[in-house]
């Protein structure tokens, strides 16, 4: 068997064993593609169609509350991003997905990774405890909005997405934090 595997598999298989057979399937079923800065690889109101995996870049999730940009979650290298309502309901997407630096992409069609899980069940339980992890990390995040000061919260952005200070634009930061760039400022001169 290929020991190199495609990143988004080897994720995958991080999670949970996956047989020969379903790394071939999902292998197949994903294409790379690189994208230039400032892509917009979704617009809000247009339908998921694709589960996309971070091998290189900066990217945000985002939405529009009274016209404003709200960043939703940000994905950085070897991480996935989509817009997951829009892929699990069918409906048009409330969320923009918008590349912040140029980006080198995996990716697979929901149908085709539906049609991978159905033929594997180790393909399920792998995509089962990647969701559960990411519940836990959106809990965590709750909970920090409702009790830990910018500060804190600024802080676990840096231990979540290492260097994104350097990376991303300080109001999608700012709006991801529920705060102000001039906190954000404060905080990073250890001024508050």
């Amino acid at each position: 068997m290929n020991t190199a595997l495609n990143p988004m598999v080897a994720q995958l298989a991080a999670a949970a064993p996956l047989t020969p057979a379903a790394i071939a399937d999902l292998e197949a079923a994903i294409q790379q593609a690189h994208y230039p800065k400032n892509t917009e690889l979704l617009r809000i109101g247009q339908y998921a169609h694709s589960l996309y995996y971070i091998e290189k870049g900066l990217a945000r999730a985002y939405y529009l509350h009274a016209d404003m940009e709200v960043t939703d979650y940000f994905a950085m290298e070897e991480q996935f991003i989509g817009a997951v309502p829009s892929l699990f309901t069918g409906q048009p997407s409330a969320k923009a997905i918008h590349l912040i630096e140029a980006c080198t992409l995996h990716h697979m069609k929901a149908v085709d990774f539906e049609a991978c899980c159905t033929a594997h069940h180790c393909v399920e339980r792998a995509a089962r405890r990647m969701m559960a992890m990411a519940l836990v990390v959106e809990q965590s995040r709750i909970e920090a909005m409702r009790f830990h000061s910018a500060k804190q919260r600024y802080e676990d952005l840096e231990r979540q997405y290492p260097g994104i200070s350097n990376r991303s634009p300080l109001k999608y930061i700012a709006s991801y934090l529920n705060t102000t760039q001039v906190s954000i400022s404060r905080i990073r001169s250890g001024v508050q």
